[in-house]
């Protein structure tokens, strides 16, 4: 999932997503807590991308692993600078949206 204010960590984190040939679950910060506890539960996100600034507010579930993209410092420091090879195909699933409609129910 991606949690973040509209910046240029949000195009980043996209963009990575996709690379790397994941889905993403858009998650909007202004959104209820209990709506986003439960679009983090249904959608059975393993990655949560945020800022630090969200991360504090949000319920991210135990299992969920939280990046800040925002964070300072080397915690990057062991992974590989090059560019990855790029893992998106066409029949990969992007996106996951949940709607406001009546259901509630991703699309």
């Amino acid at each position: 999932g991606i949690c973040v204010e509209r910046s240029l960590e949000l195009v980043v984190g996209l963009l990575a997503i996709i690379k790397a040939g994941g889905a993403y679950v858009p998650l909007d910060p202004d959104y209820p807590e209990d709506r986003l506890a439960y679009m983090m539960q249904d959608s059975g996100i393993g990655l949560l991308l945020t800022q630090s600034v969200l991360l504090q507010r949000l319920p991210v579930p135990a299992k969920v692993q939280s990046l800040c993209l925002d964070q300072d410092g080397d915690w990057l420091a062991g992974y590989r600078t090059a560019n990855p090879i790029n893992l998106s195909h066409p029949l990969n699933l992007a996106y996951v949206i949940y709607t406001s409609g009546s259901t509630g129910k991703p699309k």
